[in-house]
């Protein structure tokens, strides 16, 4: 199985970042299962706007489609920004929006069969929660599945050194029940693919 690592920071991928530190996390935890895992830090790419699949003569947006579309395992890490998901975030479901009436060959949805995760770093809890939400609705939309408890998120809160390593204990413990149940149903997508009964998009 394939899993792509999607960072989308907006520091570039030369500084250090707690959105890149929890989706390392994530990529041992994977990596450990024997599952191919690419992580690509968009920041450094050019990704240009747009609901669209059609391409800018610089585009880098091939690339990384080609890396989302073979992965059975496809996971948004983003950092919170008054009280809301990344732009490069926004960019990308936006790019993904493009291919929503393209299929698979069993003429379903193109997104069907991969499973979806969103990593959350910084803000606090409902700012976390509300980049999650607004990440899996659109991912859902385009046909991607959400396993249960898919979300992990890192809050940094400003308290005592104690409440912090808690915190940490708590988000790896987190990431260690998304990563699983990511696993778990793209296992379950290997051997039983959604059936195409009611399930394939009309021309």
């Amino acid at each position: 199985m394939k899993a792509v690592l999607l960072n989308t920071s907006l520091k570039p991928g030369t500084d250090t970042s707690d959105t890149e530190e929890l989706l390392h996390e994530t990529a041992q935890l994977l990596q450990a299962e024997h599952i191919d895992t690419n992580r690509i830090h968009l920041r450094d790419f050019h990704i240009s706007f747009g609901i669209t699949s059609r391409l800018d003569g610089d585009d880098d947006w091939p690339f990384i489609f080609d890396k989302i579309k073979e992965a059975d395992i496809v996971i948004i890490g983003t950092p919170i920004a008054m009280g809301e998901k990344s732009s490069i975030a926004s960019l990308i479901l936006e790019r993904l929006q493009g291919y929503h009436d393209m299929t698979n060959p069993k003429g379903q949805t193109l997104f069907y069969n991969k499973v979806a995760g969103v990593i959350v770093a910084g803000g606090n809890e409902d700012g976390a929660r509300l980049a999650a939400q607004s990440i899996f609705y659109r991912l859902s939309m385009l046909g991607f599945t959400i396993p249960p408890h898919a979300h992990a998120a890192f809050e940094n809160w400003e308290e005592e050194n104690e409440e912090m390593e808690k915190d940490e204990v708590t988000s790896f413990q987190n990431i260690e029940r998304m990563t699983y149940n990511l696993i778990h149903f793209a296992e379950l997508f290997h051997f039983h693919p959604i059936p195409t009964l009611g399930n394939t998009i009309k021309p």
